[in-house]
Formats: C-alpha cells, structure tokens, sequence
C-alpha cells in the first residue's frame, strides 16, 4: 500500500484543506534567467526592480504650443492681448533651448523640454502669432499644461517586486528606464498526462465507443498561458503498468505532474492502484466538492503529482482550484491563489445541494451570469464564454437573481 501520514484523513477533503496539503509540498524555483524585455510577457520577476532615472528625464510640454512665464500674461484679455517675442522653436528631441527671459516666449511640440525661465505652456490654437510675435488674449496660471521631470516616477522609486508577473504596462515603465533585459524565474515544468481507453486523438476517425481527447489540448493550452514549459507524455490506456511508468518518468524530469482519468472507484480507475505500484505517497483522494469529487494527489522524492477526473469540465475546474496555485507558486508568483470577490447573481441558479459546488459563470461589472444549462461536469460548450467559477457552499439553497454569490476569477 501507499503510504499515509499517521492519523490523516485523507478522503472527503474540504477544498481549502487540498490546497494546504499541496502548497505546503512545494515551494518555489530557485533558478532564474536573464530574457529580452520583448520576452519578458507574463513572466515572473525575479528581481525587485526600483527606478533608475526620473520619468520623463526633465520638464516637458504636455501639447503643441508656447513655453512662457505665467506673469507676462498677468492681465491680457482679447481686448489687450499680451505681445511675447518668439525667441526659439523647440521640438521633441532636442536639447534644452537657453533659458527665457522674461517677454520671451518659446515656440515648443509635445515631448520637448520646457526651457528655464518658462513655467506654463499656452496650447497653440489658443493664440494668434506672426513669425517673431505671439499674442495671448487670457491670463496664464502657474505650471499650466506643464509635465515636471520625476512626474511619473522618480529615481530610486519601486516599480516591480519579486514575484509580480510582467503585462503589457510593466514592460512599457520598464522600456521608459532603458531597460533591455530583466531577470525572471525559470518556467515551471509540467508533466501532463491524459489517460482513457476511451480517447481518440483529434485528426481519425471516430469508432464506436470512443471520443476524441479534449482534456489534453485544453490543459495544454492553459499550462502554456499559465507560462509553463510542458512536456506531454503519450496519451495513455487504463493500464496501472503502462500508468506507472509514464507517470514516474514525468516526475524524474519535471517539477509538478497533472494527469486526468483513472481517479475514481470504477473498475479501470487505476491511479490509486499507480501510486501504490510506484511507492508514492498518497495525500488525499476525494474533495467534499463537485465536480472533480474524485480527485487525488501523492507526492514521491519531493514531487507532486495533482490527478484530476476524466471528465473535461471536472478536469479544469479542479486545475484552476488545485493545480493552477501550484503552478504559479513554483513559477515564483507571489499571489498565487485565484482571486476571489463577492457579485451579485444576474439570474438565478435552480438547483440546491448538499455539496459545495463550484458552477461555470461570467462576470461582468458586478453582475455575474450564470448559463441556465450544459452544467454537468462532461459539458464544455457552456464553458467557452465563461470567466470565472461561482462557489456555492454545501446545503445552500438555489441562488436567486440578485443574490449575493463567492466567485473565482479565472
């Protein structure tokens, strides 16, 4: 038999007690590499990363227009506008013009450095001007349309902690600091194995009996979004020998496994009979949670193997609650769990239990919606517009529209 930690009660787990047992056996990567900042997209930095030179590098105009002192227009109005002398024309690029004296004015394009002595800027449809002569018809205030070197962020500032996934925006303050590389954690490798005499890979045709292997391109496509390096071994049979081999050389190679299949107590669910044959360490088999009620985790040589039901919508629902933390946890993410927030229920849900559900819904605003049918956990076409899972607690009754519900962002 596996072997069990004394006294645990492995079967029956609440959700929240899985995902103990399962962060508390893995930590994260400690290897890091340096990427291009072109590469860096939804990694996971490595570094806490603080600003090097103030944003934007010096005073600049925010517009097209003139630089000027705000006390040569005190008391200009369209009837006595104030006369300033265009003594430079400045644009985005060049070097900072020679300070102003007062009268002067100083023709200047968006992104160009403001000069001394200039302290607003007059946006240039805004006044009338000659080729040395520019007429301001209203009085001008202090720092006016006026961007201060620093104002976005200063030198020293934060920018970036350890663990914070790099997006679109991030790369773009990095970019503005003349950053080209950063360092980031090495992708978390995943060994994935999808198992079932009943599938057929996609491209054949499908005999009697048989349906095509869902889980593995969809659980392959959401390890590459989660950044992961996977290594997909070849679909098996219901097999435990078979299992067993594919399954011991994915945890040599890799950090974390993921299968799906075999988890149940039918007569070909064979990954209890797996663990056991490969001397794994059983941690828990079976949630107080649907779907994904028969799911299973053991660990061998400081490894983690995560198995999921067969069932496709089981299959993912459980990743996103079980595996997911762990994948972002060893990938060096520093909020690693799913983001929960209260909404309320756009319409309702019929059904009551006395389990805990966790139901396939979309959420926009503070509304959540959730698909009136296709929620049985082999139906994915209800899933597809989906963005989040609603948990319903175990004996609640129907949710009623309006109500207010726990979701799971995905």
């Amino acid at each position: 038999m596996s072997a069990k930690g004394a006294g645990d009660n492995l079967e029956n787990l609440s959700l929240e007690k899985a995902q103990e047992i399962i962060l508390s056996s893995i930590k994260p990567l400690e290897e890091s590499e340096e990427v291009s900042l072109a590469d860096a997209l939804r990694r996971i930095s490595f570094d806490e990363l603080t600003a090097s030179i103030d944003q934007p590098p010096f005073d600049r105009s925010p517009l097209d227009g003139f630089a000027l002192n705000h006390k040569d227009t005190k008391d200009s109005s369209g009837e006595r506008p104030a006369a300033l002398k265009i003594t430079q024309r400045l644009f985005a690029g060049d070097e900072p013009g020679p300070p102003l004296s007062r009268g002067e004015a100083a023709l200047i394009m968006t992104g160009a450095a403001i000069p001394a002595g200039a302290d607003c800027v007059i946006r240039q449809e805004e006044t009338k001007a000659s080729s040395d002569t520019v007429f301001i018809n209203r009085e001008m205030e202090e720092y006016e349309n006026y961007c201060f070197k620093g104002e976005d962020t200063k030198k020293g500032q934060a920018l970036i902690g350890k663990g914070i996934e790099f997006n679109f925006a991030r790369i773009g303050i990095l970019a503005g600091q003349g950053l080209e590389k950063v360092k980031v954690f090495c992708r978390p490798r995943v060994g994935l194995l999808v198992t079932g005499d009943e599938l057929s890979p996609p491209g054949v045709p499908l005999a009697p009996g048989k349906i095509y292997n869902s889980n593995l391109a969809m659980l392959s496509a959401r390890l590459t979004e989660l950044g992961a390096n996977v290594q997909i071994a070849p679909p098996e049979g219901d097999r435990p020998e078979d299992l067993g081999r594919s399954v011991d050389a994915l945890l040599e190679s890799r950090d974390i496994v993921v299968t799906t299949g075999g988890v149940s107590v039918g007569e070909r669910d064979c990954m209890p009979k797996v663990v056991e044959l490969i001397g794994g360490r059983l941690l828990f088999h079976g949630l107080a949670m649907k779907p994904g009620t028969p799911a299973l985790c053991f660990e061998k040589n400081g490894k983690i193997a995560i198995c999921l039901s067969g069932n496709p919508f089981a299959a993912i629902t459980t990743f996103e609650v079980l595996a997911r933390p762990a994948i972002e946890k060893i990938r060096g993410r520093a909020d690693y769990m799913p983001l929960r927030l209260k909404a309320a229920a756009k319409n309702g849900f019929g059904k009551s239990g006395s389990t805990r559900r966790l139901i396939r819904a979309k959420i926009t605003g503070n509304e959540v919606f959730i698909p009136e049918q296709g929620h049985s956990s082999g139906s994915l076409s209800s899933f597809s517009d989906c963005n989040c899972l609603v948990d319903i607690p175990a004996g609640s009754p129907p949710v009623l529209p309006g109500a207010s519900i726990e979701v799971i962002l995905l």
